[in-house]
């Protein structure tokens, strides 16, 4: 079974899934004055089922602390995140990269 659930998390369905949240976050997402072309983020988010998002926290981030501040700000703004269309591939605990141009 943990084989299993491995399989579908490395799966094009995820990568899709990961996609559609990251999407929303930068629909959500106000550009601070600070942010330059190129600026990411590694965000980890915490939700419960259904998408309503308890945390977001910002690491790895290429730029300033008003970069990560309002992508934080942008995660809280999008939720419920989407949900994705295999149930076995929802994540209590998501991992996702914040690139703005993509």
């Amino acid at each position: 079974e943990e084989e299993a659930l491995t399989a579908v998390a490395g799966s094009p369905a995820a990568a899709q899934y990961r996609d559609l949240i990251a999407q929303k976050v930068r629909r959500n997402w106000n550009e601070p004055a600070s942010a330059r072309p190129g600026d990411s983020c590694d965000v980890r988010v915490q939700q419960i089922p259904g998408g309503e998002v308890v945390s977001a926290v910002a690491f790895n981030c290429t730029g300033d602390g008003a970069f990560a501040r309002s992508v934080e700000a942008a995660v809280l703004r999008s939720s419920p995140l989407p949900l994705p269309a295999d149930p076995r591939l929802f994540d209590r605990n998501l991992l996702f990269t914040f690139k703005p141009e993509q």
